[in-house]
């Protein structure tokens, strides 16, 4: 016999799975944490949220092509690894283009962070 499961139970898986998440992140640098906005990059829009804790959220729109994701960031010397959550480490060669969010890899910039698109010659910049 199927069983049915209420919507509060899922609330409460999912709530359950984002806190998972969020734990098993390492504290980031606080120095780097908050809400960054893409700039120089014609017709995307993004946003990327650091949070202390280490976890991220993040979204890119480009056309028709929407791109979410959440998981854990580090700083890696003048870098920092934005990683989905279920990869070991982000794609060096993630794009607007993507049908899916591989992760970033960005450099630190005074208070910006860079992204060197992959085969683009682009550069954007993630400011406060």
């Amino acid at each position: 016999m199927p069983r049915i499961v209420s919507t509060a139970a899922l609330s409460a898986l999912s709530l359950a799975a984002g806190l998972a998440t969020a734990q098993a992140c390492s504290p980031g640098d606080a120095k780097l944490a908050g809400h960054y906005y893409l700039n120089g990059v014609m017709e995307v829009g993004s946003e990327l949220l650091l949070k202390p804790n280490g976890s991220f959220e993040f979204m890119l729109a480009y056309g028709a092509n929407d791109q979410y994701g959440k998981g854990c960031w580090v700083k890696r010397g003048a870098t920092v690894e934005v990683i989905p959550a279920g990869r070991s480490s982000a794609s060096r060669r993630h794009t607007p283009d993507d049908r899916g969010f591989g992760g970033l890899l960005l450099t630190v910039s005074g208070r910006s962070l860079v992204w060197d698109i992959a085969g683009s010659g682009h550069k954007g910049r993630y400011e406060r």
